[in-house]
């Protein structure tokens, strides 16, 4: 007889025999292994979904003014209500955590027709002021003197569902960034000046 079947047969050992427990053991060593990947996956689809809002988001500001209205400068109270559309769009995520700014973007050096010049913008308490701005990349239909676009810059932060509980469950997952959407978008109404048709926003001036 093996000396494992000597020490079932023993009395004095129960616990040899007692399976009790077992199930329960195995639950709490695969319960975190399961909180983790279900953490990340919920992390996973929010992050995509709120990355896709942002880019549509983008995208609807831009032609909405691209539109423009029927008087140049558009009214602040047409831009006001462009903007709130980023309410719905974004729902469910906030749309107090998105940064917005439109710019009316025009291209008239002839020597160099790659640079941007911000004609006007909205908000004007953005990091966009009137004046040059080589880091806009102009799109190449729009290298040319005299062309005119829309750009519409959006950044969100990413807030995890569980706040700051995601972190603690999975080791080493860092949700510390921001989502950031370039939108140019090309005019379609406002007045002709210098060359294409323009949109001058609130408050603004057309390109020189």
């Amino acid at each position: 007889m093996s000396a494992i079947r000597l020490l079932r047969a023993d009395p004095s050992r129960p616990f040899l025999r007692d399976c009790e427990g077992v199930a329960a053991l195995e639950f709490a060593l695969i319960l975190p292994i399961l909180l983790m990947f279900l953490a990340a996956t919920a992390e996973f689809v929010s992050a995509v979904d709120q990355k896709r809002k942002v880019a549509q988001l983008g995208r609807t500001l831009a032609d909405l003014t691209a539109q423009g209205d029927t008087q140049n400068p558009v009214s602040s109270t047409l831009m006001s209500d462009i903007v709130a559309s980023s309410g719905p769009i974004l729902a469910p995520f906030p749309s107090t955590a998105a940064t917005i700014q439109i710019s009316a973007v025009g291209v008239y050096q002839a020597n160099n027709p790659s640079t941007a010049y911000v004609c006007s913008v909205y908000p004007t308490t953005g990091k966009r002021s009137v004046g040059s701005a080589t880091d806009i990349a102009v799109p190449k239909n729009f290298q040319r003197i005299g062309a005119r676009f829309v750009l519409v810059e959006v950044t969100m932060p990413f807030k995890p569902i569980l706040g700051a509980m995601t972190p603690k469950i999975v080791r080493g997952l860092n949700l510390n960034f921001t989502w950031a959407e370039k939108v140019t978008w090309p005019v379609r109404s406002g007045s002709t000046y210098l060359g294409d048709s323009e949109i001058v926003l609130p408050n603004g001036r057309q390109c020189p």
